[in-house]
């Protein structure tokens, strides 16, 4: 059983809270890097988004996301790694599975589903390998390009990854090395994080100072999963700055046509009753609820005539919120509706729906 320190008013564990920080202007950053953000957010949608994106395009794109996902997870934790730890683990100082366990408990506090390292050999030579059985991955394949990109970072070289499913949730993970697609390497840019002041605070926990809202969410941390205790709904802290790059990639690989995909993608995924009641209401609490998931500062929310005017500064992964927002007000008046947006170089996006 994994022991996790919880704050005894809210609930939520203390690695959850000291590791990441919520700012004043609707983002969330890593405590320990600044220019890292992240986001709070519900993650059932993201294989299946993966899949209505391919159903729309005609092509599957589950290879090509884990492939983009390596990249920039190995660019991420490259920057992020400590450089002695780095040398110590590719001199064989010191033993690189208490390290990966490490990570696996860290990944479960995170929402990231039960990690069990199972097997690896590293030898610097074709055959090394490493196993890893996943239950309940909060999406397989992010986890995939995850778990190569953290490796690549780590040993060094690149690292290809492959899957297998054990039983209904349960994944076992194998890596070998590889080679990135050229294409990949030049494209998978991380873009450090800038900072906007805004007004904006939420209500802190008075025992551990983190969002009192987020006691609305149970911990299950044998289980690396985290719940809304009404909704059900799963949520995982997750990179943007990984993200963000896995949406523009497709774009240069796949077309221009791929923003207005994966906000369809998404909308065809609410649209199937994905309900986020909870999400809603009055403006005060959609701009809350913004804040907690780190996505933004919501500006103003205007919902009339059957038709919605939104903006927002500090937009965080907005082809995702697009899509949600349209399917959420299409599930709420039983339309279908037409929808315009802009995105600002500053992370303002507005948004305007009408019915068709």
């Amino acid at each position: 059983m994994l022991e996790v320190t919880v704050c005894p008013e809210c609930g939520v564990p203390h690695l959850f809270n000291v590791e990441i920080s919520w700012l004043n202007n609707g983002d969330i950053v890593q405590r320990q890097n600044l220019n890292a953000r992240a986001a709070f957010i519900e993650c059932e949608n993201l294989d299946p988004l993966f899949k209505n994106i391919g159903d729309i395009i005609g092509m599957p794109i589950e290879r090509l996301v884990i492939n983009i996902t390596a990249r920039g997870s190995e660019r991420f934790n490259s920057a992020n790694m400590p450089k002695q730890l780095v040398e110590m683990i590719r001199s064989k100082q010191i033993d690189i599975v208490p390290i990966a366990e490490a990570i696996g408990m860290r990944g479960q506090i995170m929402g990231y589903g039960k990690h069990e390292w199972i097997d690896y050999r590293y030898e610097n030579d074709e055959d090394d390998f490493s196993v890893q059985r996943i239950t309940a991955p909060f999406s397989v394949a992010l986890i995939a390009g995850s778990y190569a990109g953290a490796l690549s970072a780590a040993v060094g070289g690149e690292h290809g990854v492959s899957y297998k499913e054990e039983e209904p949730g349960v994944y076992q993970f194998r890596t070998h090395w590889d080679k990135y697609q050229e294409e990949l390497k030049k494209r998978m840019a991380i873009v450090p994080y800038n900072h906007q002041e805004g007004d904006l605070a939420l209500e802190p926990c008075p025992s551990c100072s983190g969002p009192k809202a987020l006691s609305v969410y149970e911990w299950l941390p044998d289980q690396g999963q985290i719940k809304h205790r009404l909704s059900g709904h799963r949520m995982a802290l997750l990179g943007p700055q990984l993200m963000d790059p896995v949406f523009s990639a497709l774009q240069d690989e796949l077309g221009d046509t791929i923003p207005e995909t994966v906000v369809e993608a998404q909308r065809r995924f609410v649209r199937t009753g994905f309900d986020f009641s909870d999400f809603m209401g009055s403006e005060d609490n959609f701009r809350a609820g913004l804040a907690l998931r780190g996505l933004g500062n919501l500006q103003s929310f205007k919902m009339a005539g059957k038709g919605v005017r939104m903006e927002l500064d500090n937009a965080c992964l907005p082809l995702l919120l697009l899509g949600f927002v349209q399917g959420t007000f299409e599930l709420a008046f039983n339309i279908e509706s037409n929808i315009e947006w802009d995105l600002a170089e500053d992370g303002r996006l507005e948004l305007e729906l009408s019915p068709k």
